[in-house]
């Protein structure tokens, strides 16, 4: 499932088929406002900068469009 979200990135961001794109599933956060199931996604973009975003949804749930919902929302706060 990995594979496909990090594909889906790579489309969505326009990152080349080399962009470093790591997508990680957390079962649990230490802070207790944390949600309990968040999949992380963390990718470089072209300037060499790191974005880091989540999805309040564990892994296996999740579809491209939530992956474009949720890079939209991290570029409209940036």
């Amino acid at each position: 499932m990995i594979s496909p979200v990090q594909d889906w990135v790579r489309a969505i961001a326009a990152l080349g088929p080399d962009a470093a794109v790591e997508v990680r599933k957390e079962a649990h956060c230490p802070d207790p406002s944390c949600p309990l199931r968040r999949t992380v996604i963390i990718w470089t973009d072209a300037a060499g900068t790191t974005h880091r975003t989540f999805l309040v949804k564990p892994l296996a749930y999740v579809r491209r469009p939530d992956v474009e919902r949720a890079l939209r929302i991290y570029s409209a706060s940036r």
